[in-house]
């Protein structure tokens, strides 16, 4: 059968999701070594190859077969005289593998408006194309050379023709062939299958989101996606008996959770998932998964990887395409991934960078280091393909396993790894620096992030959080004790809503989060739930329905209750300089906006931080802290923050590249400034409800107000896992608490007790 001949010459790859998404950020361009830090028996090495394909439009999609590439992609060709701008051309392109012998041909076959949605290949090695015009899905066959040798259109039965409109409507996500038959995976949990003549034949009903759709050479189909109650919705995989419609057994991935993957059929019974951050095998017979390699350890950009394709014998091909703003359109190179023994690898000075989450600036700046380092190279740990990433990374630090540096953000915990002297003192690595210098930084900022006077990490940017409200609540006050603040609140008028869409869990934890310093202090081990700001606060919550008992549809918008003067605070976040202006204009008529920090027993007026960015940590077990330095600093110079967001006003730790944003965000006309940076005005709007507000460049009194936000910078909200713990004792006493089991000075005890020991086993 020629199903078992495919399979055996060459183990084409098929090509069996849709297409990734391509974001621009440059790759090597020489064959450099990777290392591999737990001293794997093999390696994968990559060399690259840039080639020029004679396009500059991203690759729709891509299939490899008899060592040539196949790939389709669209080119917008402008036309005035169209009332749309231009009009688009389908194109489909071959070429070898170094990217020889490119032959090109325009899809003359489509109609207007046709769009390609995939290209793949058959269980019996025959490229197909699917298209959508509208609700019509098109199956084409195409030739090596591109021309169009039978089509047919998908056509469903009229129940489910009939839904079209519906928010279940069919639309083909993923598909795979078997034995003759299309599968076709839809975003509403169904798996439709057609015959060779389009014509639609049984319809199963997944057990919940399909992830993906495959078929391995026997003709098995599997579906992947998250399972069902029993397995937490973890992900992983359940092969469908085609036959009764029934799913086998679950098989998860244990500790991963692999979001946004294609899949690559392997040898025998194994297969290859690309999560754009990692390519892992999986044995689908014993449900072993094991990375095989990390993208960026490799020095390529996982999210400008157009599609990778298991060639046999440990060889990967990949296609990287991205975006060169000089040349303004896309760069292709191609990256051979070739599977050798350590020993055989001339390794680099390796430091390696622990994260929970990955961060697309972090990236950025990996890549381009390695680029022109030649005696270190930057590797990453990311936790982000765990059920868990804290809980993991947690793990493998209490183990023993520290890396040389830390990203603290997205959830690492800063109090108690600072606590446990993991990290290095970065203030004598600025003195030693020749163009980095403590003065260039906000003090308050910096003395948010020191802890004994020591500078462990210091973010590139941040967001600035507090309550607003008016001044005519406020005065000229800006901080205030709990019990300040709820005599205010209890001074409103009858109706006045305390806090937009606020539950008695949400105003408990947002009172507590962004004050917890007050209630946990990890230098110390210090614990003060038993004090009579969180007594009260406890107290007071009866005064709010819970989480599952709030309607949120029955309260006005934040802007109606401010202005009907109906709204005592509410809770600020600002990510960019011009949403000032919101808050601004809203409060003008009521007196002027007030910015007030969250409670605290002393009514101190500062300001809380959260962390956004990079924030990199160097640890005292780091091999080379030199030239861990060499990297950590490039995030704090001028040049690389002012480059942050373009000219969008985001808060920056360095004075002066915030005072340069600001001048940005208050440009009244267009201009470019003397590095090259083009200036315009801010314009944009802001809506919620029936309220809209132009929002555009800033005054200067929205500027001294922005100042003044940054100048009370006075802690960093703790957002890790040990935090998140302190939070679920406390919401799990005050449901206790609620159902009017304890007092709130009993809960405040049982909370105390709690949250002293798990401090102390934590500390």
């Amino acid at each position: 059968m020629r199903l078992q001949r495919l399979w055996k010459r060459s183990f084409r790859a098929v090509l069996l999701v849709a297409v990734f998404s391509l974001t621009a950020c440059s790759g090597k361009k020489e064959e450099k070594v990777s290392s591999d830090n737990t001293q794997k028996e093999y390696v994968y090495q990559p060399s690259f190859e840039e080639v020029d394909l004679g396009m500059k439009e991203y690759i729709g999609s891509s299939c490899l077969d008899d060592g040539r590439l196949y790939v389709n992609y669209s080119e917008w060709i402008e036309d005035k005289k169209n009332k749309e701008g231009g009009f688009s051309k389908n194109y489909f392109l071959s070429c070898a593998l170094d990217g020889s012998d490119v032959k090109k041909t325009e899809l003359k076959e489509f109609k207007k408006n046709e769009y390609i949605l995939n290209m793949f290949l058959d269980g019996e090695g025959e490229k197909r194309l699917l298209t959508q015009k509208k609700q019509k899905y098109t199956l084409y066959t195409l030739g090596d050379d591109g021309k169009v040798t039978d089509s047919v259109e998908l056509v469903l039965k009229k129940k489910d023709k009939s839904a079209g409109n519906e928010e279940d409507s069919f639309y083909p996500n993923y598909m795979t062939f078997s034995e003759g038959v299309l599968y076709v995976g839809t975003g509403d949990m169904k798996i439709y299958t057609f015959d060779e003549k389009g014509k639609q034949g049984k319809t199963y009903e997944a057990l919940s989101y399909i992830e993906n759709l495959f078929s391995t050479p026997d003709g098995k189909v599997y579906v992947y996606g998250s399972g069902g109650e029993a397995e937490e919705y973890r992900m992983g995989f359940q092969e469908l008996d085609t036959q009764t419609g029934k799913f086998g057994a679950f098989s998860s991935l244990g500790d991963y959770d692999l979001y946004n993957v294609s899949i690559m059929q392997g040898e025998g019974s194994r297969i290859y998932l690309n999560d754009r951050n990692s390519v892992y095998s999986y044995d689908l017979s014993t449900g072993k998964l094991e990375e095989e390699f990390n993208w960026l350890n490799s020095d390529v950009d996982g999210d400008n990887v157009s599609n990778c394709f298991f060639l046999g014998d440990g060889k990967f091909f990949v296609v990287d395409s991205n975006y060169d703003e000089e040349a303004e359109g896309y760069q292709t190179e191609f990256v051979t991934m070739n599977k050798v023994k350590s020993s055989d690898v001339k390794e680099k000075k390796v430091l390696t960078i622990a994260m929970a989450y990955m961060d697309y600036d972090l990236k950025r700046e990996i890549l381009s280091f390695n680029k022109t380092s030649e005696d270190v190279h930057i590797e990453v740990k990311a936790y982000d393909a765990y059920e868990d990433p804290r809980k993991q990374m947690n793990l493998d630090f209490t183990a023993g396993h520290i890396p040389d540096m830390i990203n603290i953000n997205y959830g690492v915990s800063y109090d108690t790894l600072a606590k446990k002297g993991i990290f290095t003192d970065l203030y004598p690595l600025i003195e030693k620096d020749s163009e980095i210098k403590k003065e260039d930084f906000f003090p308050s900022v910096l003395k948010a992030m020191e802890k004994d006077g020591k500078l462990y990490t210091l973010p590139s940017q941040f967001s600035p959080q507090f309550l607003a409200t008016s001044k005519k609540v406020a005065g000229d006050r800006e901080g205030w004790t709990v019990d300040e603040m709820l005599k205010d609140y209890e001074g409103m008028k009858k109706g006045t809503v305390f806090m937009p869409y606020c539950s008695r869990e949400s105003f408990v934890s947002t009172m507590m989060t962004q004050s917890i310093q007050d209630y946990v202090n990890w230098d110390t081990g210090e614990v003060s739930f038993d004090s009579d700001g969180f007594i009260q606060l406890l107290e007071y919550s009866k005064n709010f329905v819970s989480d599952e008992e709030y309607d949120y549809e029955k309260e006005e918008s934040m802007p109606v209750l401010v202005k009907k003067d109906k709204l005592f605070v509410s809770q600020v976040s600002l990510y960019n300089m011009n949403d000032i202006q919101m808050y601004y204009k809203l409060y003008k008529k009521k007196g002027g906006l007030a910015v007030m920090s969250f409670p605290s027993s002393d009514k101190n007026n500062s300001i809380v931080i959260s962390l956004d960015g990079v924030a990199l940590a160097i640890t005292e077990q780091c091999k080379d802290k030199e030239e861990a330095w060499k990297f950590v600093r490039r995030f704090l110079t001028y040049d690389f923050q002012k480059s942050s967001s373009g000219s969008n006003g985001i808060f920056l730790s360095r004075q002066d590249a915030f005072e340069k944003k600001l001048e940005y965000a208050m440009a009244t006309k267009k201009y470019t400034d003397e590095d090259g940076t083009e200036v315009e005005p801010y314009e944009s709007g802001w809506g919620w409800g029936d309220y809209e507000a132009k929002i555009g460049p800033l005054s200067e009194e929205e500027a001294e107000i922005l100042r003044d936000i940054v100048s009370r910078v006075g802690s960093c909200a703790d957002f890790g896992k040990e935090m998140e713990d302190i939070y679920n004792i406390v919401n799990e006493e005050l449901e206790a608490f609620a159902a009017g089991d304890k007092s709130a000075k009993e809960t405040a005890e049982v909370i105390q007790s709690r949250a002293k020991i798990y401090v102390s086993e934590n500390s």
